[in-house]
């Protein structure tokens, strides 16, 4: 893909994420690169959509049980869950990516393997 000269103003505090985030990267890479990842993430993601439907019966409690439908452009993925649990204070060790694979999870989705720097 060509690359264009392009001048437009930024928020400060984006910029300087981009440019920590850049710094984090083996090899040489800008904050252009990280603000061109972000916008082809974007639009890559921005036609989904997603849909949810409660399949509670009245004995069961509020909104746990329920469908999601995710529509892309070309697919569709429905999901049943169970359960929606949200815990807000946890233990950061518990859910380390170690741990995680010893209690036999299996990682199916991560932004940074969609992101080719």
């Amino acid at each position: 893909m060509a690359r264009v000269r392009y001048t437009t103003t930024l928020d400060e505090d984006l910029l300087h994420i981009a440019k920590h985030k850049a710094s984090l990267l083996e090899g040489s890479y800008g904050a252009n690169e990280i603000i061109e990842q972000a916008l082809r993430f974007y639009f890559r993601n921005a036609s989904v959509t997603v849909w949810e439907k409660s399949i509670n019966t009245k004995d069961d409690n509020k909104d746990k049980h329920f469908q999601k439908l995710i529509l892309r452009s070309n697919r569709l993925i429905l999901e049943t869950v169970q359960d929606r649990t949200i815990i807000k204070e946890y233990d950061k060790e518990a859910v380390s990516p170690k741990s995680l694979k010893n209690g036999g999870w299996s990682k199916v989705w991560d932004i940074s393997k969609l992101m080719t720097y």
